[in-house]
């Protein structure tokens, strides 16, 4: 029998747009291939679908720099309220294999000028507990590709002999 492990995170962030702004960087598709599937950084083998509206589905492979899995992920939006909010379920699975299912509300609040996004995640993750403390930091680093993407800025990798170095930067 394969173990599953269930839990739930929460991850908040302001962004220093209006929520209209916030919303379209989020779902727009042109603006989503920048941030979300980091076109350029990450291979994108194929991307479908993504339409706004409840029963919409958007399904993508891809690959993370360097590796040569494939990764895939296959959502389905359940509400969607303008600007305030998106709930939707996915699927992923790594090589083939399914790795997790999951529940996502995002919530687009005014905060002063801005907006605070609250992102919660209610997940199945598959055959490794480890999973979920993954799952939350590629989520908050999502997020901070977001921010990246409302200020200009743009994703740079600088290989190390170790490592790469991965930042964002405002072109010049």
């Amino acid at each position: 029998m394969t173990a599953v492990t269930h839990a739930t995170f929460c991850l908040e962030r302001v962004y220093d747009a209006a929520p209209a702004r916030v919303f379209h960087a989020f779902t727009d598709k042109e603006a989503r291939s920048r941030w979300f599937f980091q076109v350029g950084a990450w291979t994108l083998h194929r991307h479908s679908g993504g339409a706004l509206g409840v029963g919409e589905a958007e399904s993508s492979a891809f690959s993370p720099p360097g590796a040569d899995v494939v990764i895939t992920n296959d959502s389905l939006y359940m509400d969607v309220i303008e600007n305030q909010r998106l709930v939707f379920a996915y699927q992923m699975t790594v090589a083939g294999k399914p790795i997790s299912a999951s529940l996502a509300t995002v919530e687009f609040r005014p905060q002063g000028a801005g907006t605070r996004i609250i992102f919660t995640e209610q997940g199945a993750y598959f055959d490794d507990p480890g999973q979920v403390a993954g799952r939350e930091e590629g989520t908050r680093e999502l997020l901070e590709a977001l921010a990246a993407e409302l200020e200009g800025r743009v994703r740079v990798r600088i290989p190390q002999a170790d490592r790469t170095i991965e930042s964002y930067e405002t072109p010049a």
